[in-house]
């Protein structure tokens, strides 16, 4: 993790020249999981409640009637795969992933969340 209370371990403990910085890190994605898409430029709360977890990700505790989250569930399909409920895991959030500290930091910025959740 980054230090000073940084949100997001990917660009804090490289120093230096930028031309040495590493190119992007690409995670492996599992071919269970799935990406929902969250427009939090409103400033709308996700309305989902989330523990975070030692390997990295945030654990699912449960999903707030009405919230963001909850209206991506309601315009899936009755049976698809891609419903967000308590006990998956938030994997990665736009790039950011192997931090839970970084992952919440993500889920809150006001902006279009490319969320990745691991069932």
């Amino acid at each position: 993790m980054g230090t000073s209370g940084s949100c997001c371990s990917c660009e804090d403990d490289l120093q230096g020249d930028d031309s040495k910085r590493p190119g992007r890190q690409a995670r492996k994605r599992s071919p269970t999981e799935f990406t929902i898409i969250i427009d939090r430029r409103n400033n709308e709360g996700l309305g989902v409640d989330a523990a975070p977890e030692k390997v990295g990700t945030l654990e699912i505790k449960s999903v707030t009637p009405g919230g963001l989250v909850d209206r991506w569930n309601q315009a899936q399909q009755q049976g698809s795969r891609e419903i967000v409920r308590p006990g998956m895991r938030v994997v990665e959030v736009n790039g950011r992933f192997n931090s839970a500290v970084g992952l919440i930091a993500a889920c809150r910025e006001a902006e279009v969340l490319h969320i990745s959740i691991e069932p």
